[in-house]
């Protein structure tokens, strides 16, 4: 895959901004198998080597560390709206995934609904139909005669359907209490992600802004806008 692989779109046509969902939603399909002349190798699953979620303020007083993250449905997302303000160089999109899936090891120890918990090993946590808010600022800088922008600041949202969560080997292995806490944990699964989704915001948000920047830091912006 190239850059002259991605649909272009015209600033001055009137539907410039119904022009990107599509060619957004275009874009992330293409790179399925990844680009790695863009610097992205895998993307479905996107590997990241690690991801910390802190402790939140309320029933998760945990922090869980993630190592060898595989996550998996990013390409399935379908883009439901997009605006771009590009003489202050901001662009707004919204977004949704049928199925946002991180398989990665844990290890964690602390309380979870005031019950204890502690266990390192494989884990799964599952976000359904999650409509993601994007909010990007850039910064313009020339490179061999052409511009391009770079991503100062992605901060996005996450408002899942249903979230599902999975740890195994929990205490020390016992299969038991393991079962007992994932059900306790799935059964107040809103309280349980509410609390902590600030950490997961904060994760995708620096996730996306690294993806975005391996594109629009390689492609000049002429290549991706059209006078």
């Amino acid at each position: 895959m190239t850059k002259n692989s991605f649909k272009r779109c015209h600033k001055s046509d009137p539907h410039f901004d119904a022009c990107l969902v599509v060619n957004i939603e275009d874009a992330i399909h293409k790179l399925k198998n990844g680009a790695p002349e863009l610097g992205l190798d895998s993307f479905e699953p996107l590997l990241i080597s690690e991801l910390v979620i802190g402790e939140g303020s309320g029933p998760v007083n945990v922090q869980q560390n993630f190592k060898n993250v595989r996550l998996h449905g990013l390409t399935g997302s379908k883009v439901l709206g997009h605006k771009a303000s590009l003489d202050e160089n901001v662009l707004f999109a919204q977004s949704v995934t049928p199925t946002l899936r991180l398989e990665a090891d844990y290890d964690m120890k602390g309380r979870v609904l005031l019950l204890p918990i502690y266990g390192q090993g494989p884990c799964n946590v599952t976000l359904v139909n999650t409509k993601i808010n994007h909010t990007l600022h850039g910064e313009l800088f020339d490179r061999k005669g052409k511009t391009y922008m770079k991503f100062v600041n992605y901060t996005v949202t996450l408002r899942p359907e249903i979230v599902r969560f999975h740890f195994a080997n929990l205490f020390n292995g016992d299969d038991r209490l393991g079962d007992e806490i994932n059900k306790v944990i799935n059964d107040n699964w809103s309280e349980v992600f509410t609390d902590v989704r600030d950490g997961y915001e904060r994760s995708f948000g620096l996730i996306f802004q690294d993806l975005a920047n391996r594109v629009f830091t390689r492609v000049p912006l002429k290549d991706i806008y059209l006078d």
